[in-house]
């Protein structure tokens, strides 16, 4: 389970796309390290979400991108990422924005 030390508004970005669903982000697989998973995993550890292992965190980002890839929507996403991840709303959607900036840019988008 993922867990949240601090709170961290996300006002400034938002999902502009929609998500696959729930079966994408608990996908198995080996994620191997490199520079755009560093700098995903420097991102979470900054908005101060800590999951259990680099490798659960990266799958469940791609899960987010393969969501969003078949149109599911951004709320969909969010609400599966917080089943998945347990996070709150508020932290499944950053983590879902993290996902997305790092993984899939072409969803999110500035405000």
């Amino acid at each position: 389970m993922f867990t949240r030390r601090f709170t961290k508004s996300v006002t400034r970005t938002t999902l502009a796309a929609a998500i696959l669903g729930m079966a994408a982000l608990v996908a198995a697989g080996t994620a191997s390290a490199g520079s755009v998973d560093d700098a995903f995993l420097a991102q979470l550890q900054k908005d101060g979400i800590t999951p259990p292992t680099a490798a659960r965190a990266i799958n469940d980002a791609h899960g987010v991108c393969n969501a969003l890839d078949q149109g599911n929507s951004a709320q969909s996403v969010i609400n599966a990422v917080a089943n998945t991840t347990g996070l709150d709303h508020q932290g499944a959607n950053t983590f879902a924005v993290d996902a997305a900036s790092a993984y899939c840019p072409q969803y999110v988008t500035s405000t």
